[in-house]
């Protein structure tokens, strides 16, 4: 059988010396062979640093930036691969607290544009959510039925953490739940917050925010399809936190947090993705800085976790990673040194072990499975 992964990430030489990608791209696990067989350009895109793809349709939420001028979002048709629309941010100065893992060392990063840093798309309704970062800032843009982008909404976010990278809210996540409400990651502020969403113009009512323990920094959050928990990547705290949403009425609660790195530890270490396995069984976590993914065991019905392995991914800075279809293969981008690793999944004890090595690929940051979306 074929399995088919997207890979997304940097297009431009400035992150990536001699850089050689050109934009999104499908990779093909062959899974007899537990290899990946194929890495063919899909869209030609500049930066698509994340995106997300709909439910139906065959179409790419993309962020992008032209000219490495200006930043902003794009929808793609996956059959033809060509743009349907774009709509760019004005043209607004970002700067924050950067980490360079290469020289170890913290740096003010200065941007003359802005581009968001996670975006999803709702096909169903025509909306796309937006993340940004670097002005702490909800987008939102509406679609019309063929895809193109009609109008848009910004939706500031106040607030700042103990850290140092956590100078400002810096908006890192947007995504529906289950029941359709919006729910957010302030990175930077330690909150969690939750939207109605109007899907006829794509605009935002509060409903609730959640206030996490001080320097968290909630990144990403995984979704169970079967239960009311949430599982929050904090980035800064190198931990996931186990959290309880009430549908009812729009209200979370943290139960409890979990390291995603070994005790002791004493490298800088930032947590990136974090993905439920396909049976809601097990949680897995990259960690940027100790190079490695945290497997952790879901249990009580998805109350609590308990951490079974920590495995190296053999390059560095680990930033996505997809699982398989059919759950049996785990395919992850070290980024900094321009390389996958494809790991075997044992899908009855959760664990891994190393099934490819030194897969190349140019600056890649995005991972996501998708067999059934590219069929």
């Amino acid at each position: 059988m074929i399995d088919k992964f997207l890979l997304g990430g940097y297009t431009s030489d400035s992150y990536t010396e001699n850089n050689q990608s050109d934009g999104i791209y499908v990779a093909s696990l062959d899974t007899e062979k537990k290899e990946i067989t194929d890495i063919s350009l899909l869209a030609k895109v500049e930066n698509p640093a994340f995106f997300n793809f709909s439910a139906s349709g065959k179409k790419i939420a993309t962020v992008l930036t032209r000219n490495e001028n200006e930043g902003g979002v794009a929808v793609i048709d996956a059959e033809s691969g060509k743009t349907i629309s774009e709509s760019y941010l004005p043209k607004k100065h970002g700067s924050y607290e950067a980490y360079d893992a290469a020289k170890n060392l913290y740096f003010w990063n200065e941007l003359p544009y802005t581009v968001p840093s996670y975006i999803s798309i709702d096909s169903e309704h025509k909306v796309l959510f937006a993340a940004n970062y670097n002005t702490n800032a909800i987008h939102t843009y509406k679609m019309d039925d063929n895809f193109n982008i009609t109008a848009s909404h910004t939706y500031p976010i106040e607030g700042n953490g103990p850290l140092v990278e956590q100078d400002h809210a810096h908006i890192h996540f947007a995504r529906l739940l289950p029941d359709g409400r919006l729910i957010v990651c302030g990175l930077g502020c330690d909150k969690l917050f939750v939207f109605d969403v109007n899907n006829d113009t794509a605009e935002l009512t509060p409903v609730y925010e959640l206030k996490m323990r001080p320097g968290f920094g909630p990144r990403q959050i995984a979704m169970s399809q079967k239960t009311n928990y949430i599982y929050v990547l904090g980035e800064l705290a190198s931990k996931v936190a186990v959290v309880e949403y009430d549908p009812e009425t729009g209200k979370l609660a943290v139960i409890e947090d979990y390291s995603n790195i070994p005790e002791g530890f004493v490298g800088h270490n930032g947590s990136a993705a974090i993905r439920l396995s396909p049976d809601e069984k097990f949680v897995y976590v990259s960690n940027r800085g100790h190079n490695s993914l945290a497997v952790h065991k879901v249990l009580d019905g998805g109350r609590r976790l308990e951490k079974i392995q920590q495995i190296k991914t053999e390059g560095v800075f680990p930033r996505d990673f997809g699982i398989s279809r059919d759950g049996d293969f785990l395919l992850c981008a070290n980024q900094n040194n321009n390389e996958l690793i494809l790991f075997n999944r044992d899908k009855e004890s959760g664990y891994l072990s190393v099934a490819q090595r030194h897969i190349k690929h140019d600056a890649c940051v995005r991972v996501v499975e998708a067999t059934d979306f590219l069929a």
